[in-house]
């Protein structure tokens, strides 16, 4: 298993290293995908000078470049994926994180069935971009207090399922699963389809011992499906009287042993 940070904060990223981490998750947003094609060769260096692996990327898709609604803009959409994982390539994303509740969620009054073509229209579009990059998506499931749309990790593999492409595929993530109390048992029934996981503590939290969440029953349902990929840490959230560096280095740890 190789463990990493999520993280938009360049000097989070090259201390990651020193904490632990064996890869970052980066935010979309640190490619400046909104920009034009001149600010990303600075970014690139600064990224690149990190020192570290920037395997995969979440925070994937803004509302910007929504895709679900009445007023979609496939044109832009295509656009705005084809620089966001063209850049992610070129510093070595090879995982993107399709959860985007901004740019996913179907709005009031739009229908379900019109929602959820979209959604498939989108996903082939991504599983292009994505071949054309030696890349995959993930689809990850997002809780109703977040999104409208695809819930659970069972939903994200059905999704997988449904479109058929080898870059499609799903998610795991502990906090979206413990927020709705989604029953483990899920992991195994999405086995086959399952490509990234993601965790964290309560309250975006970084997971540590004496926690409500049980990271180790999550870790041993991963390990019981067969599951030795990359499991990234997404919180934000230090403890009281501590920092974001101590807890990230501590979480780390305690995840390894567990």
């Amino acid at each position: 298993m190789l463990f990493g940070l999520a993280s938009g904060d360049l000097d989070q990223i090259r201390a990651s290293r020193g904490w632990g981490y064996d890869y970052v998750e980066i935010h979309a947003s640190l490619l400046r995908p909104l920009e034009p094609d001149g600010v990303w060769p600075s970014r690139k260096r600064e990224l690149e000078d990190t020192g570290q692996v920037l395997s995969n990327l979440c925070n994937f898709i803004p509302g910007e470049a929504r895709y679900v609604g009445p007023n979609v803009d496939w044109g832009r959409t295509r656009a705005y994926l084809e620089t966001c994982i063209g850049r992610g390539a070129e510093v070595g994303v090879k995982v993107f994180n399709w959860g985007s509740p901004a740019s996913k969620s179907v709005p009031p009054g739009w229908p379900y069935s019109k929602a959820f073509e979209q959604i498939e229209r989108a996903a082939h579009l991504i599983a292009d971009i994505c071949k054309a990059h030696d890349a995959i998506c993930v689809v990850e499931p997002i809780n109703p207090r977040e999104c409208n749309v695809i819930y659970y990790v069972t939903d994200g593999a059905l999704v997988a399922e449904s479109i058929g492409r080898p870059e499609i595929r799903a998610l795991a993530d502990f906090f979206h699963m413990s927020q709705q109390n989604e029953p483990l048992e899920h992991i195994a029934a999405a086995g086959e389809w399952l490509a990234h996981c993601h965790t964290s503590g309560p309250d975006r939290c970084f997971p540590l011992p004496g926690q409500a969440w049980d990271q180790s029953a999550f870790l041993g349902a991963l390990r019981a499906t067969g599951y030795d990929q990359r499991l990234t840490v997404e919180s934000w959230n230090p403890r009281p009287g501590s920092t974001f560096a101590e807890d990230a280095r501590a979480s780390v740890a305690y995840l390894r042993t567990l």
